[in-house]
This record gives structure tokens, C-alpha cells and sequence, in this order.
């Protein structure tokens, strides 16, 4: 796990903050590292499992074996579902039988042919529609199964640093990722511009990145890129562009 307040500190010596001066404020980070998160998980999935790294890395987002209710041959994914890893399945009795993973179009062809048509011993499925709430479902051929099992990527939790002011000094304290309640003293402005006293307390926003130190170069190399980008500064963009060229290049 990598802690959010030390990727932000990280990324400001990377820019040589003490130089320049404080140039990414905290709230400016919290957008940029969402960025980053999504860009860093998209590009471990389109290179799924290619090596070992890859393998360690995804390891926090996968989910196995979630058991999915079916009604009429339509159930509900789960509401962290983010992509299908592996080949959906179901118990019929003591077998396990595989089910194929089809697209619309396959879809269509496999129905419209007796010799493919779905059955209980070869049943296939596709991902897509929604439920009354919203949710994203599967459906399943034929209609009569009602359970399915599946290996899944759930979605990221977003990143975010939270943090209060010292009122004097602008001294910034982070605030830990914890459900206990943190006080917010006298002297002291939470990030929302709630002023600290005796009793006042926030519950903390922050949110940690569920990567490993091995990801932290190339987390890094994105978010200085991106904060290359709006200075006025080109050879820092430049070596951005090599460092993340580089990180890519190793992943």
C-alpha cells in the first residue's frame, strides 16, 4: 500500500518544491492522483498477467469466486465490479461447467444456430444492461440457471489526501486513513474552511493507493508529467517524458 501523503511529498521534491515554490496545492493533487489511479490500473489491466510484476501488482483489486443470483437468466454484478477476469461458471450438481464469455453479435449467431444454441451443459453469457437500480447485470443462456459464479477487477477506490491548516504558520497536517474521529483544535482550519475549537472534529476523507512500492515510479513519472505540462518549464517536461517513457518501457 502506498500512503497518499507520501506520494504528494514525494511528488513535490520530484518538482523541487523548495525551488519553485509550492506549485501543486494539496486539492490540486487530490484531482491529478485520481487521474493517475485510473491511468496506472488501466494500463496493469491491458497488460494482464504478462509477468509476475503484473500479477502482484492487480493482486489487491481481484475478487474470486462472487456468487451471482439469477432471475429469468438475468442477475445483478456486484456494485465494485469493474472488468471479467477468467470464465464465468456454474455448479450443476457436482460438475463445474465453464461458461463462454460471448459478445452481442456472438450472441446472436449462436441462437439463431440449433447446433450452437445454449444448453445446461454448454451455457454462455453476456455482460451488459442494467438493472432498476441502476447496476450493471449479466445474463446467461439458458434463462433456467439460476446461479452463476465469477473471477472479477473491482473499481478503484479514489485517492485523496485530507488535511487542516496551522491558521498561523499555513503548516499543513494530512490526516491518516481511519474511520476514528480526528480533532480539528484551536489555531487550526480543516480543509473545508472549518475553523478548529475545543470539540471540534472531522471524520477523515483520505484515501490510501492500494499499489505496491514497485507501481510508485510509475505513479510518480505520471504525476509529474502532468504537472510539467502547466509550468513553464521544459526541461522538467522533458525529463518527465523520458522518466515515464522509461517506467512504461519496464512495466
Amino acid at each position: 500500500m502506498l500512503y497518499t501523503a507520501d506520494v504528494y511529498q514525494y511528488l513535490l521534491d520530484e518538482i523541487r518544491s523548495d525551488k519553485r515554490g509550492l506549485s501543486v496545492e494539496p486539492n490540486e493533487f487530490n484531482r491529478l492522483i485520481r487521474i493517475v489511479n485510473q491511468e496506472v490500473y488501466d494500463q496493469r489491466i491491458g497488460n494482464f498477467e504478462a509477468d509476475l510484476e503484473n500479477m502482484d501488482s492487480l493482486g489487491w483489486f481481484k475478487v474470486h469466486n462472487s456468487l451471482i443470483n439469477l432471475t429469468g437468466g438475468v442477475g445483478t454484478l456486484p456494485v465494485n465490479y469493474y472488468q471479467m477476469i477468467g470464465k464465468p461458471r456454474i455448479l450443476d450438481g457436482t460438475i463445474t461447467r465453464r461458461v463462454d464469455l460471448v459478445t452481442e453479435f456472438e450472441y446472436g449467431a449462436r441462437e439463431d444456430d440449433f447446433l450452437t444454441g445454449s444448453s445446461a451443459t454448454y451455457p454462455y453469457c453476456r455482460i451488459g444492461g442494467i438493472d432498476e437500480t441502476g447496476q450493471m447485470t449479466i445474463r446467461v443462456s439458458p434463462t433456467t440457471i439460476t446461479q452463476i459464479r465469477i473471477d472479477y477487477l473491482k473499481t478503484l477506490t479514489v485517492p485523496f489526501l485530507d488535511y487542516m491548516v496551522k491558521d498561523d504558520t499555513y503548516v499543513r497536517t494530512d490526516f491518516a486513513e481511519t474511520a476514528t474521529l480526528q480533532s480539528v483544535p484551536a489555531g487550526y482550519t480543516y480543509r473545508d474552511g472549518t475553523v478548529g475549537g475545543a470539540g471540534v472534529t472531522i471524520t477523515s476523507l483520505t484515501k490510501n493507493l492500494k499499489w505496491d512500492d514497485g507501481d510508485l515510479p510509475l505513479i510518480l513519472t505520471k504525476l509529474v508529467n502532468r504537472v510539467a505540462k502547466q509550468l513553464p518549464d521544459e526541461l522538467l517536461l522533458q525529463t518527465s517524458a523520458i522518466e515515464q517513457a522509461k517506467s512504461e518501457e519496464n512495466d
